[in-house]
């Protein structure tokens, strides 16, 4: 019992000193370049369109710097016109109206931005729609990768030979129970610093112990068949799945969405994954400048980085768990170590101060009190989803 305490002592003073020393390591830029960066990926769903503008950033710089007050416009060659106009909550230009595109139809973005350059992307059609064909999990055993597990494979079949290349991306959301929810909000009241007093007063409330947890997928996942001898997409990985992953521990459902490529897109993302396969699509400190289909209308040797997509998109979602794969239960996302602490211990160690510290600037949390002064207590990720995660069930949620 001690010991912990003693360890949980050292922890706050060495997280307090780690705060306390830490010095900026600055990272200095040359020859940086503002170039416009452009991405947006029209599709056939009806929805708000979107499209990101920002610059590129000094590699010291970790922000992104949007392109603000732009005028942002989608046009087609059978007259449709579909305006952009900025949200300057996220930065991106969201269409002021749904639309969905068409076959048969070709669109073009053109920008304006506020210093008077203008940008245009070249005429781009949509591909025809190619459902996603099957969307499965099977257990995954690779010793030479080290691989125990699930893998979420795709497949996909076009009899007519139209689409042979493919984007995907997905959507993770898995369900969080806490191990230990708390029964009560707990308050510090009455403190005297010395000699040292206070009252810990818990308030019961109904245990926030269930939550629901969604992820995006990042990088570039892309195939093509062009070098099969048919056109199909047959057991392609989209995401893999540890047994001790901790998202599996509940319940795990994933979204795929399958995007039908034209061979420039396809093209425009293979080098950006060759430079460098970074998380954002298109890396604000890219080393290289991959050439997209937008260009300038005043200078043509004007660098703009991006590409203008318009994707016909399909999707399927499939829920498992790790009991459908024998699996047994993987680990909680940390250790979790409830620890007894007793408020009249005051001298070495000061279980007192220890309680009070980590109720008010760690945010433990009571899991039970009692009369005479004993307290279990253990940190906010083991016992309050909410603390990082939604309570609120998806509406396509299925247990």
């Amino acid at each position: 019992m001690k010991s912990k305490i003693v360890g949980l002592l050292i922890v706050l003073s060495a997280l307090l000193l780690q705060l306390g020393c830490t010095e900026p390591f600055e990272i200095e830029s040359q020859g940086y370049e503002s170039i416009l960066v452009v991405e947006s990926t029209i599709t056939n769903e009806m929805k708000r369109q979107i499209v990101k503008l920002s610059r590129t950033s000094p590699l010291e710089s970790n922000s992104i710097l949007f392109e603000d007050n732009a005028d942002v416009n989608v046009v087609t060659n059978n007259g449709g016109f579909f305006h952009f106009s900025q949200d300057f909550e996220t930065g991106l230009y969201i269409s002021d109206r749904p639309f969905r595109a068409q076959p048969n139809v070709l669109y073009r973005l053109e920008i304006s931005t506020n210093d008077g350059s203008l940008y245009r992307s070249s005429n781009v059609e949509m591909l025809p729609v190619v459902p996603i064909g099957e969307l499965f999990a099977d257990r995954v055993i690779e010793n030479s990768e080290n691989k125990d597990g699930v893998e979420v494979l795709v497949n996909t079949e076009d009899p007519l030979g139209n689409a042979k290349y493919f984007r995907y991306e997905f959507e993770e959301t898995y369900k969080v129970v806490v191990p230990h929810p708390s029964p009560y909000s707990v308050e510090i009241t009455d403190y005297v610093p010395f000699p040292e007093s206070y009252t810990v007063v818990l308030t019961p409330r109904t245990p926030e112990e269930v939550c629901y947890t969604t992820e995006y997928s990042t990088g570039i996942i892309q195939t093509s068949t062009t070098t099969l001898n048919q056109n199909k997409v047959f057991r392609y990985p989209i995401k893999y799945i540890s047994k001790k992953d901790p998202k599996f521990r509940e319940r795990y459902s994933i979204l795929v969405r399958q995007y039908v490529q034209s061979v420039e897109a396809f093209t425009f993302n293979k080098i950006l994954k060759d430079l460098g396969d970074s998380e954002s699509l298109l890396s604000q400190g890219q080393p290289g400048y991959p050439v997209g289909n937008i260009t300038s209308n005043l200078n043509a040797d004007e660098k703009v980085i991006g590409f203008f997509e318009v994707s016909s998109v399909s999707s399927r979602r499939i829920f498992f768990n790790y009991e459908d794969f024998g699996f047994t239960k993987p680990p909680y996302f940390q250790e979790c170590e409830v620890y007894t602490l007793d408020y009249r211990k005051n001298n070495d160690p000061n279980e007192r101060e220890v309680l009070r510290t980590s109720i008010l600037y760690y945010g433990y949390q009571v899991i039970s009190g009692s009369s005479n002064g004993i307290y279990k207590i253990v940190e906010p990720e083991c016992s309050v989803c909410t603390y990082f995660s939604s309570n609120v069930k998806p509406d396509f949620w299925e247990d």
